[in-house]
């Protein structure tokens, strides 16, 4: 059972990320060059507004890990995959591991070891 929750965790932040890696940089068939514009510019003001997040704020007081954020949640619960948990993944945890830099990042890992229910989970975000 221990392996199936592993696994389990492991396709929960998997389909966490395909609409993100999906929108790739290519014009879809059947969009205007005017809605495909749009959608550059609000894909990089949005990749703006996450830089300056991690310049302004995470890079000084790093998010904690979920396990810690949220300590009732098991990596296996929907908690994860919509709202609350959702957004702390993708616009705060995710975001710093996306910007810090490897010693930061190393910094952070020895602070804060994984816990034994979400082991892989840096190694997941690290870039």
């Amino acid at each position: 059972m221990r392996h199936f929750i592993n696994i389990y965790t492991v396709l929960v932040f998997i389909l966490m990320l395909i609409p993100i890696s999906s929108m790739g940089s290519e014009k879809p068939a059947n969009t205007t060059d005017e809605k495909w514009g749009k959608y550059l510019e609000h894909r990089a003001a949005w990749n703006k507004m996450l830089k300056e997040r991690y310049e302004n704020k995470l890079k000084h007081t790093p998010p904690k890990p979920p396990w810690i954020k949220f300590p009732n949640y098991h990596p296996s619960d929907i908690f994860w995959r919509m709202g609350d948990g959702e957004s702390y993944i993708s616009d705060y945890f995710s975001i710093y591991f996306q910007y810090a830099s490897k010693a930061e990042i190393n910094a952070y890992k020895i602070k804060y070891p994984e816990h034994s229910d979400w082991r892989g989970t840096y190694k997941r975000f690290e870039h």
